[in-house]
């Protein structure tokens, strides 16, 4: 009789946990928060300070939209309002470091601010679903030092990357440091040369952020700053049919911005293949 009573009572707490788990909670403001984890800090952020977290958007289908998991860098923005009610910007500000949330915002509401219709597979009336794990929220201050130390450590990450991953590698006098997997023929590129390239970018982690695939190559006339500097630069020292793997540190990349995935300071690996050179 006792055994049955306690199987019940864990039913029970079972089943109130699990509606509490995936309970819709509005705030007063209107943000509408589902709370999956809860950190241990209890630390919110405030007006002006830098959040760091992953994000997962998807469709009242599940339908992915975005995975910064995926894409291999976590989210870095500031803390500030944003332009309607119940807007994912809002959310933000009940959400600690360490939690997992996810934050239901209004399709329609969000389309008609960037002024366009409904995406594709994204149905009027219906919620977009913004998954975040917060992993850090910082004042500017400890943002900045975070950053600064960031650069200073980033030559011994590259000197350790090309150590394991670039034997013999070659080092030009800007930093860069770059491997000839296949010598190709002929001339070099000149500045204003149109030149057809394959590539794959990675991290120093080795994830990949971004690629060209056979039927769509990259090209552009080169030297002209179309691209990031250390592409120009390496390219002009490769031949057609060449190819070459490159540690390009960040202020020949994207700098201290850094751009969509791309974190400040942040040096990358690119495998690149001249397919050819059109010369002027």
């Amino acid at each position: 009789m006792k055994l049955k009573t306690s199987i019940m009572v864990l039913v029970a707490t079972v089943a109130i946990w699990g509606c509490d788990k995936f309970k819709v909670t509005t705030t007063k403001d209107g943000d509408r928060l589902q709370i999956h984890e809860k950190g241990k800090s209890g630390k919110v952020g405030k007006e002006g300070d830098i959040l760091t977290f992953d994000l997962v958007i998807k469709s009242d289908k599940d339908s992915v939209i975005k995975d910064s998991y995926k894409e291999g860098q976590s989210f870095i923005m500031p803390l500030q309002k944003g332009q309607f009610k119940g807007s994912f910007e809002n959310a933000l500000y009940h959400i600690a470091e360490g939690d997992s949330t996810t934050v239901l915002v209004s399709s329609d509401s969000l389309f008609k601010l960037m002024n366009q219709p409904l995406a594709p597979g994204i149905a009027k009336g219906s919620d977009l679903k913004f998954t975040v794990k917060m992993h850090k929220i910082q004042t500017r201050a400890e943002f900045d030092k975070d950053l600064l130390d960031k650069k200073n450590n980033e030559p011994k990450e590259i000197e350790a990357y090309v150590a394991k991953n670039l034997k013999n590698a070659l080092k030009t006098a800007d930093g860069i440091y770059y491997v000839e997997n296949i010598v190709g023929t002929g001339a070099t590129p000149t500045v204003g040369n149109l030149v057809n390239v394959q590539y794959v970018g990675k991290f120093l982690n080795g994830k990949i952020f971004d690629k060209s695939t056979p039927e769509n190559p990259f090209e552009f006339p080169v030297g002209e700053g179309r691209v990031i500097a250390g592409w120009d630069k390496i390219l002009m020292t490769m031949k057609k049919g060449g190819k070459t793997t490159v540690v390009i540190p960040s202020v020949l990349a994207y700098g201290e911005q850094g751009v969509g995935p791309i974190q400040p300071n942040t040096p990358l690996v690119f495998e690149i293949t001249l397919n050819d050179i059109k010369q002027k």
